[in-house]
């Protein structure tokens, strides 16, 4: 049996940030318990983009690669400055993963591109701000929630700033730990409280021997 595909979209200006979280607890999941998921990067081409922070990226696929895939499990698309435009293929992507029930997750200036094109208009959903989405003359308005993430109709939305609770729903959404795993991970990276970290050390561990 392949491992289930997580697809990391990557462009130039991706917010480092905003995906690191996951593809840190994707290489752990894999450790503890190896071959149930893998992460591929997938680009508009194949060619190399350069991250917000200046880090070199060179997609393995291309969007034409994954939409029939029946091994992918979500796509994840992080935010950059360049969605105000272009990337019509990401959106037709996103359109038929969804028609195919294929969990989709965006965050900051993604959900801008999916607002753009009609994709929020009928879902519940959050971004940085409304006042943001409303810049892209979306018919959703009245569906933003002022939450750190939020999930309907197969698309996962969060802020920015927000990149736990938006990592902790994908996590969720694909079952890469446990809830009980996935819940003290998260409330220890919000808080920093020490309970947690000991929470999470032992529900990793009875789950890694189950």
């Amino acid at each position: 049996m392949h491992p289930a595909k997580i697809a990391l979209y990557a462009t130039d200006t991706m917010a480092d940030w905003e995906y690191a979280y996951l593809t840190t607890q994707l290489s752990d999941a894999e450790q503890m318990k190896p071959g149930r998921f893998s992460l591929v990067i997938v680009g508009d081409g194949l060619t190399p983009v350069t991250s917000m922070g200046g880090l070199p990226i060179s997609p393995s696929v291309d969007l034409a690669d994954i939409v029939d895939d029946d091994s992918l499990a979500a796509l994840v698309i992080p935010g950059s400055d360049r969605y105000e435009s272009g990337h019509e293929r990401l959106a037709e992507t996103t359109r038929a993963l969804l028609d195919r029930d294929v969990p989709v997750a965006a965050i900051c200036g993604a959900t801008f591109l999916l607002a753009r094109n009609g994709l929020l208009d009928a879902r519940d959903h959050t971004s940085n701000a409304a006042e943001y989405l409303q810049m892209t003359g979306y018919a959703g308005g009245e569906r933003y929630r002022d939450a750190p993430v939020v999930t309907d109709g197969g698309i996962t939305t969060a802020s920015g700033i927000r990149p736990v609770p938006f990592t902790a729903e994908v996590m969720r959404r694909v079952g890469l730990f446990p809830d009980d795993v996935i819940d003290a991970w998260e409330q220890l990276s919000l808080t920093a409280d020490p309970q947690y970290f000991q929470a999470w050390m032992e529900a990793a561990d009875a789950w890694q021997k189950s």
